[in-house]
């Protein structure tokens, strides 16, 4: 009678595994007999096509207790049924049917019968899905302003009260060569054109046309002389002037009073000399 009944349970999961070590307390497992016919009517009600595993539930617990497991499922299943741990569905009759044996056995009694628990690695909730069947398109980006809107913004600051504003200091750069100088009692005043702009950052507005911008560039004598010289000597060279602009919008006019004067050779030749000592 007992080889029949042993050849109803399931092979161990990790039969290749030693097995674990029993403990002291827990009394050696036994096996009852099983009435196939009886398990096969309750997997039928319960719509279980989990035979075999309800089979080595019963010679397992015993009959007796399949019997109370079984009532008490269909109870449970009269009531409304039981959630799954995640609480995202209802668990099937035969799942209850499981879940309330595996409470009833010993740790040993349930890996004989359902195998060892699974690896904590392997319990990660599913993700939510979007139950929305339409999703929201994704928001447009941002345009820049054009031209004609930076203009009227530039427009609207003169209308705010100068008291309001916040006071700055703005210091500009420029590099480049002037082909128009003209010497005055106390400086020296450059003429320039402008260059057209490098690219600017995404996100800015366009920049109106400067080919007939003017810069009127004003610097001190003692500055200029050192600068002229460089100037004269190397042709390629180039003046680096920084200083407070003065714009003029209207006429496309830009006045810089020279803070600082030198050029491209002359600040190189300063680099080396530093770079020597």
């Amino acid at each position: 009678m007992t080889d029949k009944i042993l050849s109803q349970l399931p092979l161990e999961p990790n039969s290749g595994d030693p097995p674990p070590p029993e403990q002291p307390h827990e009394e050696p497992v036994g096996l009852h007999p099983v009435d196939v016919g009886r398990i096969q009517e309750m997997a039928t009600a319960l719509k279980e096509p989990n035979l075999w595993l309800m089979r080595s539930v019963a010679a397992m617990v015993g009959m007796e207790s399949v019997e109370s497991t079984y009532q008490r499922t269909l109870e449970i299943e009269a009531a409304g049924g039981m959630l799954t741990k995640q609480g995202d569905r209802r668990r099937t009759a035969g799942g209850v049917f499981f879940l309330l044996a595996r409470d009833q056995m010993s740790a040993r009694q349930r890996r004989k019968v359902f195998g060892l628990p699974p690896s904590p690695l392997n319990n990660k909730k599913p993700k939510s899905v979007d139950p929305s069947p339409n999703p929201l398109p994704p928001a447009p980006k941002p345009s820049p302003p054009t031209l004609e809107q930076a203009v009227g913004l530039l427009k609207a600051a003169l209308t705010i009260d100068p008291l309001k504003r916040g006071l700055a200091i703005m210091k500009t750069t420029l590099i480049g060569r002037p082909k128009q100088i003209k010497k005055l009692e106390t400086c020296t005043l450059l003429i320039l054109g402008q260059k057209a702009p490098p690219t600017m950052p995404k996100g800015l507005p366009p920049i109106p046309d400067t080919s007939k911008a003017t810069i009127a560039v004003f610097v001190a004598h003692k500055q200029w002389e050192k600068v002229e010289a460089a100037l004269k000597a190397d042709p390629q060279d180039e003046v680096i002037v920084e200083g407070y602009p003065v714009n003029d919008a209207k006429n496309q006019l830009t006045g810089l009073w020279a803070q600082s004067c030198s050029s491209k050779n002359l600040q190189r030749a300063k680099r080396e000399a530093q770079s020597k000592e």
